[in-house]
């Protein structure tokens, strides 16, 4: 019987395999996160009235999640990594050509929804190759370096959409698909089954659904997901209308959440290798998540800042355990449908906690009910992780 971790030496291939699973998450993220600050171009070169119809050129790419994890994670595990991923990423490709080439919002709002589709599947086999390469003891730093992937695309999304616009809405999409096409030859070229890919029919996969503990993890996710990227939506204009901030300030402040991020996200993930104590990652970060988003419903200034790399530091200790659990939970052989699992799970908490807040806005006009609303989001996470029976 083979023992994760006692499998023959470690490879440094494994590094390797982890720069390719991070090209294409970095790529499909830089597509989602390319279009906000070209909404307002989009809405006036299609007439574009109303803001909940061009939200959905975010909402579309996330929809598709909600609907295809779960059997994705199916499909990449009797499929294999490297043939998914392959097409996956083609569908990024496209959907952004799609998009860049559109004629009518209907097109564009098509070519974002095969954005999403081929994201849905890159969401899985990133983490689950991951999984297959490195060993139990080191994979919290493995998903910690991996983790930075979201922040980083935001961090050189907003700024390059913003510089390129220049030149027309259109042109930040073709360099959305030129950074697919060069990551989709990157992990063809890198990618393949690793040491610890269990080369067998995928098997107990009732079972595997049925767990309760990876479902609670996904739930956990979820309510972190909306805590988190509510406050990367809704920050920019709750710090314009209540903490009198220009827009470049405001968006300024709240991407303080990422660039922390990229810091401690891979720090977490190797103290939790250490400590052999990932439970306690989530829950604390959960605890601090909830805290420091109540402080900031009370600061301004000085206070304000600290409270948002407070945020930030403490929202960088939940993704790299939730990312190295799901193979510990479920075994590497059924991993991806674990991570099909939390990416449905991600996905409904990122599609419905953006109105939920926008609904608190618009009923209370006030600052400090929607920063509590996020609050109340990790809170019940926290709850939730406090009830996980993982060390």
């Amino acid at each position: 019987m083979k023992i994760r971790g006692e499998e023959g030496p470690r490879p440094r291939y494994r590094w390797a395999i982890l720069f390719a699973a991070l090209c294409a998450f970095v790529s499909f993220a830089f597509a989602l996160q390319v279009a906000p600050p070209l909404i307002l171009s989009i809405k006036a070169e299609f007439n574009i009235l109303s803001d909940a119809e061009a939200a959905l050129l975010m909402s579309l790419v996330l929809l598709p999640g909600i609907f295809l994890s779960l059997p994705a994670g199916s499909i990449v595990g009797r499929y294999g990594i490297r043939q998914v991923g392959f097409m996956s990423l083609l569908c990024v490709v496209l959907g952004s050509l799609v998009t860049a080439t559109a004629n009518s919002f209907l097109t564009l709002l098509v070519g974002r929804l095969i954005v999403g589709i081929g994201g849905t599947f890159v969401l899985i086999m990133t983490p689950a190759i991951v999984a297959q390469w490195f060993m139990s003891e080191e994979l919290g730093k493995a998903m910690g370096i991996f983790g930075v992937n979201m922040p980083l695309a935001m961090i050189i999304a907003f700024p390059s959409a913003s510089a390129l616009l220049a030149y027309g809405w259109r042109l930040p999409f073709y360099v959305s698909a030129a950074v697919g096409i060069g990551a989709t030859t990157v992990f063809i070229a890198i990618a393949k089954e690793g040491p610890f890919a269990e080369h067998k029919r995928i098997t107990n996969v009732r079972e595997a659904v049925a767990s309760s503990e990876i479902w609670k993890l996904g739930i956990v996710w979820l309510f972190f997901n909306a805590a988190t990227l509510s406050f990367t939506t809704w920050a920019p204009t709750l710090f314009e209308k209540f903490q009198n901030m220009s827009k470049v300030q405001g968006s300024f402040f709240a991407s303080l959440l990422s660039w922390a991020g990229i810091f401690c996200v891979p720090i977490f993930g190797h103290l939790s290798d250490r400590m052999g104590k990932r439970k306690a990652f989530v829950l604390l970060g959960h605890l601090f998540i909830t805290f420091a988003l109540v402080a900031s419903a009370f600061a301004s200034n000085l206070t304000l800042v600290a409270s948002i790399l407070a945020l930030g530091v403490a929202a960088a200790m939940t993704p790299p355990i939730v990312s190295a659990l799901p193979p510990e939970i479920l075994g590497t052989s059924l991993a991806s449908l674990g991570f099909g699992i939390t990416a449905t799970c991600m996905n409904i908490g990122a599609t419905l906690a953006q109105p939920s807040i926008g609904f608190i806005l618009d009923t209370t006009q006030s600052y400090t009910p929607c920063l509590l609303g996020m609050a109340a989001f990790s809170a019940i996470g926290a709850i939730l992780a406090y009830t996980l029976k993982t060390n």
